[in-house]
């Protein structure tokens, strides 16, 4: 072998050698892309179960809320009843 060949071939491997890097590096760049896309689809879905979930924990709240006001109201109210049943007694005596 002379050494014109022996240069081509070194350059035949180097260039092999950073193509098949290059081609590693476009892989594991697209697989990266890949992978964050994912992310963001599971992230974006997370946040959309968090938001539907705040919401219907605020619409508990308050429909407790509610109840416990018109609870509180019927006690009132019966209270009040109550006290006029005994001032209309006290009254007779």
């Amino acid at each position: 072998m002379t050494s014109a060949d022996t240069f081509d071939n070194t350059l035949i491997d180097a260039g092999e050698t950073i193509g098949a890097t290059a081609g590693k590096v476009v892989a594991s760049a697209k697989r990266t892309a890949t992978a964050v896309g994912e992310q963001k689809a599971r992230l974006a879905s997370v946040a959309t179960q968090a938001r539907s979930e705040t919401r219907r924990v605020v619409k508990q709240g308050k429909r407790e809320a509610k109840k416990a006001v018109r609870s509180a109201k019927k006690v009132a109210a019966s209270a009040k009843k109550s006290i006029k049943r005994v001032a209309k007694k006290l009254k007779r005596r």
